[in-house]
């Protein structure tokens, strides 16, 4: 039985019809998430903010908690917003629906976490934006995840103050 020139052509023709997209998504995916991370690096160290656990989030976004737990610095664009943690009143998760005009349904357009900080100031830090209410599934647990980092650090600098 010999193998037709043709079909083995066809075969890797149609192989590779397959993998280009799958492959570009992910190099596109990498180039972007080493591009947050070179951004909140760079910020970090413009602010002198001392990088202790940092994430870059699905958004693009970057969050991170300093070494000393005293501050944390979220980074979007070329937009920031350095928080003091003994600023820190309560910490609590939100999201942002939108309704369909065509149903009674609403879609998600924003996960994230809301920090209310002394005089009455709030903070909100999107961790996920979608213009379809695309969620992909472990935005909850990221959100929470965070969350109890914050109230960590928060608790830790509480401790140290009063000791």
């Amino acid at each position: 039985m010999e193998t037709d020139l043709t079909s083995v052509i066809i075969g890797l023709a149609s192989l590779a019809i397959f993998l280009l997209p799958i492959s570009y998504y992910q190099f596109q995916e990498k180039k972007g998430l080493k591009e947050a991370k070179k951004q909140f690096l760079n910020k970090a160290g413009d602010l002198a903010f001392q990088t202790g656990d940092f994430e870059v989030l699905r958004n693009r976004a970057s969050i991170g908690i300093g070494k000393n737990h005293e501050e944390l610095l979220y980074v979007k664009r070329n937009q920031y917003q350095l928080i003091e943690l003994t600023d820190v009143v309560n910490c609590s998760d939100y999201k942002n629906h939108r309704k369909d005009l065509g149903s009674h349904d609403s879609v998600i357009q924003q996960v994230g976490i809301r920090i209310k900080l002394r005089h009455g100031l709030d903070a909100r830090l999107p961790f996920f934006e979608g213009k379809e209410g695309t969620l992909i599934g472990d935005e909850q647990i990221i959100v929470r995840r965070w969350i109890d980092r914050i109230n960590t650090a928060h608790k830790e600098l509480e401790a140290s103050v009063n000791a």
